[in-house]
């Protein structure tokens, strides 16, 4: 996992469970990793789900529901961060129909050992989009709150459902999109 997304935990958790926190949240944690995380670094999985587990713990939310506030905070901090990628488009479909080819292929550039998720589109309706979502990480929670970002940038809802999973099995997590607008 790169280093920027260990950064945006530190910021989320700082953010929402106060100042010094994430500091006591990895004295909590047995990482692999013994240097600060930097942006540009890669970092073992491990280490970030461990201080995922650790910050549910002291928060008393379940995984998934903090899985989806996470993205919804990476979504609007990277939004801000790189404003080039969101600001080309004026609703969310457009947006999601370029994360696979724009944005992934722009972080594989940045980060030669980057392992984004991989997204195949199915456009059914000019109000619908099918997403399946390939990841070894099973993050599809915080796919749900990338989307619940992506909704809330572009002041835009946009309903959803899984209508497949990997956490139950099936070889893709498939995210079926209406948008309301």
């Amino acid at each position: 996992m790169k280093g920027v997304v260990f950064n945006l935990l530190e910021a989320y958790i700082e953010e929402n469970l106060g100042e010094g926190k994430y500091e006591e949240i990895l004295d909590e944690c047995t990482l692999m990793t013994k240097e600060p995380f930097v942006g540009p670094g890669t970092y073992p999985d491990q280490d970030l789900m461990a201080i995922v587990a650790e910050t549910i713990k002291v928060a008393g939310v379940p995984l998934s529901e903090a899985l989806r506030s996470f993205g919804r905070f990476c979504f609007h901090k990277l939004s801000v961060q790189y404003p080039g990628f969101v600001s080309p488009h004026s609703h969310p479909k457009p947006f999601l129909k370029s994360v696979e080819s724009i944005i992934h292929v722009e972080v594989k550039k940045l980060y030669e050992d980057a392992r984004p998720p991989g997204f195949t589109y199915m456009d059914p309706a000019s109000n619908r989009l099918i997403i399946q979502y390939r990841s070894e990480r099973r993050l599809c929670q915080f796919m749900e709150g990338l989307i619940d970002g992506v909704a809330a940038y572009y002041q835009s809802p946009v309903q959803y459902k899984q209508r497949t999973c990997v956490l139950d099995g099936d070889e893709v997590c498939e995210f079926d999109l209406t948008f309301v607008t």
